[in-house]
This record gives structure tokens, C-alpha cells and sequence, in this order.
């Protein structure tokens, strides 16, 4: 089913517009109809607007969680999964705002085993962590869960795209998982130079092919550094 808005009413009155909006999801939902994605993300958008020009946004993220942890309990994670990446969106500028919604967002992505957005998660997160707790083992586990999504994405491209249910973009093209999937290899590679070697050399040795065959030239100079300290380690 669509769900019908009035982008008028929600600049007026988004917590009203928020409100009619849950409701109109809970009937759906209790009445076993079929969500149009398409518009939910529609109006979760123009809601999510509304509330940032009034300067709300707070107000939102706490509306939001709500309507997340409902879609989750009734096993529409799809949907929660599409509010957390909105809502990361929203809160670009405050990192310890996305750390939680990227954390929730990672939880839903494994439970429906879709790689894109738990790479995408994971990538949200290593950022932070990169910035944050850059020598941290919990930034060394996020790097390994967006590099076996990754390996996953580029293996198996085409039934990556038939689990990747999203309505903001397309899929992209495989050569940008490629090259992501050659920076994290890289990134852990320099992670674990000085504490584990023979990994260190392992995942260095597959982010060069990589970097090699897209002709990145800054990262190489980056990885041939790390390959230069580790020689002189001997």
C-alpha cells in the first residue's frame, strides 16, 4: 500500500505529520498490507527535513528509534534498517549520534544477511572508530566484518544486488566495492604491521593486486610504505 502525505502539513506540524505517519504504517502493518518502500522512504524524508528546519532534530531521532524498534518487532527489518541509514544521514555531524544508529543498523543488516548495508554500517563505523580509537580492537573488528562483507559483494555481485533493498540509489558499479575492499585490506594490514606479520603481509599483498589493477596511485605509495617498514622489521 502507498502511503499518502501532504508535504504542506509536514512543514507546518511534523511531530503531527511524524504521528499520522506511524499510524498509517501500524494499520498497515496490523491489517497484513503490503508497504509501498518507495513512498515510506518518501516521507520519512520530507518528515526528517521538516524537523531539521525547526530545529528539532533530536525530537526526530527519538521518534524515529521508536518507529525502528516497532518495525523490528513485527520483522519488517528492511524498513528499521532503512530508518537507522536515514537517520545516519541526518545525524552526519555528530559521531557519537551515529555510532548508535550504525551499531543498531549493523544488528538488523546481519539478521537479514544483506551485505551492502552491513558493509555500509561497518564503514560508518569505521570511520568514527578510525578518528576516535584509531589503535582500538573494536576498530580491527569492524575493519574485518566491512572486509568479508565486501569479499561477499565482489564474489557475488549479481544476488548482492537482489538482497540490497533500498530506496534512496542503485547498487554501484563492483569496481567501487573492489576499491573499497582494497583500502580496508590496506588499512588493516597497517593496523596489524607491528602486532601479527604474516596477516599484516597477507592482507597487503591483496590490497596492492587491488590498488594495482585500478591504478590508485596515492593508496599504493601508502601501502609500499607500510611494506617498506615491515622489511626493515627483519
Amino acid at each position: 500500500m502507498k502511503l499518502i502525505f501532504d508535504p504542506k502539513q509536514i512543514q507546518k506540524n511534523p511531530v503531527k505529520a511524524f504521528d499520522v505517519f506511524r499510524n498509517q504504517i501500524t494499520r498497515n502493518i496490523n491489517s497484513s498490507k503490503t508497504l509501498n518502500q518507495k513512498s515510506f522512504y518518501a516521507e520519512l524524508g520530507e518528515i526528517g527535513d521538516a524537523f531539521v528546519a525547526k530545529n528539532r532534530l533530536q525530537e526526530m531521532n527519538k521518534k524515529s528509534n521508536g518507529l525502528a524498534e516497532f518495525l523490528v518487532s513485527k520483522g519488517y527489518n528492511n524498513l528499521a534498517g532503512t530508518v537507522y541509514s536515514f537517520l545516519i544521514k541526518l545525524n552526519a555531524n555528530n559521531p557519537e549520534e551515529v555510532e548508535k544508529l550504525a551499531t543498531k543498523g549493523l544488528a538488523i543488516a546481519k539478521r537479514y544477511n544483506d551485505p551492502v548495508h552491513i558493509m555500509a554500517r561497518a564503514n560508518d563505523l569505521r570511520k568514527i572508530y578510525s578518528q576516535t580509537d584509531p589503535n582500538s580492537e573494536k576498530l580491527l573488528k569492524i575493519l574485518y566484518i566491512e572486509k568479508r562483507a565486501l569479499v561477499s559483494i565482489c564474489k557475488n555481485y549479481e544476488s548482492s544486488k537482489n538482497r540490497y533493498k533500498t530506496m534512496e540509489r542503485e547498487m554501484k558499479p563492483l569496481e567501487n566495492y573492489e576499491i573499497l575492499l582494497g583500502k580496508v585490506k590496506l588499512q588493516i594490514a597497517q593496523f596489524l604491521k607491528d602486532k601479527n606479520k604474516p596477516q599484516a603481509l597477507d592482507e597487503l599483498t591483496g590490497a596492492i593486486e587491488i590498488l594495482n589493477k585500478y591504478e590508485m596511485k596515492n593508496l599504493l605509495e601508502s601501502a609500499e610504505k607500510v611494506l617498506t617498514e615491515m622489511n626493515s622489521y627483519n
